[in-house]
C-alpha cells in the first residue's frame, strides 16, 4: 500500500508541483523569521494537505482493493471535515493589514504562495473524490454531491475565520459546535459569505477540472 502511494507521488506531475510549492512556501516563511507567521502558515499548510492525503489513501486503497468498499463513505466524511482547511489559507491575507510597510509586499507574496498551495491541494483532492464517486453514483449525482461539498466547505471557511472553530471541534465539543452552527445558519453575514465563497470555489473547481481534462486527455466523467 505504501509503495503504491509513493509511486503516485513520484509519477504525478501535479503532486510534484504541489510538493515544490510547499517547500518554496515554507522557505519564504523561514526567511521571514517571524514566529507568528511561521506557526500560523506552517500549521495551516499542514492542515491543507490532509484532505489530499486522505483522498489519495482512499483512491489507491480502493483501486488496489487493500481497503474494503465500505471504507469509502466514512473516509469521505473525514475528508470533508478537513476540506475547508485547503482554501482557508486565502483568508490569512487578512493579516497583511497589520504588517509594517517595509515587509508588506514580501508578506503578501508569502501568504499568497501558501494560499495557492493549499487551494491546489484541495482542488486535487476534490478531483480524486469526484472520480471515485462518479464510478459509483454517475455523472449528475456526482456533480450534485461535489457542489454540496463545496457549499459545506465554504461554510466551514466562515466558521474557521470568523467563529474560530477547528475541524476537530466535532470530536472535542460536538454540542457547542451544533449550537454555533445553528446560530450561524440564520446569520445574514454568514450566508452572504458562504454564497460568495461557494461561487468562487465552484468556479475554480470547474476551471480546474477542465484544465486537467485537456492536459491529460482523460475524461472526468
Amino acid at each position: 500500500m505504501l509503495n503504491k502511494l509513493l509511486a503516485v507521488y513520484r509519477s504525478g506531475e501535479g503532486l510534484r508541483m504541489l510538493i515544490l510549492l510547499s517547500v518554496m512556501s515554507i522557505a519564504m516563511v523561514i526567511v521571514r523569521h517571524n514566529y507568528f507567521f511561521f506557526k500560523m502558515l506552517s500549521w495551516n499548510l499542514f492542515l491543507a494537505w490532509i484532505p489530499l492525503v486522505v483522498a489519495l489513501f482512499l483512491h489507491e486503497g480502493l483501486e488496489s482493493r487493500y481497503l474494503p468498499k465500505w471504507t469509502l463513505w466514512p473516509g469521505l466524511l473525514f475528508w470533508l471535515l478537513f476540506l475547508p482547511n485547503s482554501p482557508y489559507i486565502i483568508t490569512d491575507l487578512f493579516h497583511v493589514r497589520s504588517v509594517s510597510e517595509e515587509t508588506v509586499w514580501f508578506d503578501t507574496m508569502m501568504i499568497f504562495m501558501c494560499a495557492l498551495t493549499g487551494l491546489l491541494a484541495g482542488l486535487y483532492s476534490q478531483l480524486l473524490v469526484h472520480r471515485m464517486l462518479n464510478a459509483r453514483l454517475g455523472r449528475t449525482q456526482t456533480w450534485a454531491v461535489m457542489i454540496g461539498c463545496l457549499i459545506l466547505t465554504s461554510f466551514g471557511v466562515y466558521l474557521g475565520r470568523y467563529i474560530r472553530l477547528n475541524s476537530w471541534d466535532l470530536f472535542t465539543d460536538p454540542l457547542e459546535l451544533a449550537q454555533i452552527i445553528g446560530r450561524s445558519l440564520v446569520s445574514p453575514f454568514a450566508l452572504k459569505l458562504t454564497l460568495s465563497y461557494t461561487f468562487a470555489l465552484v468556479t475554480l473547481y470547474v476551471g480546474f477540472t477542465q484544465y486537467v481534462q485537456r492536459r491529460t486527455h482523460e475524461p472526468l466523467d
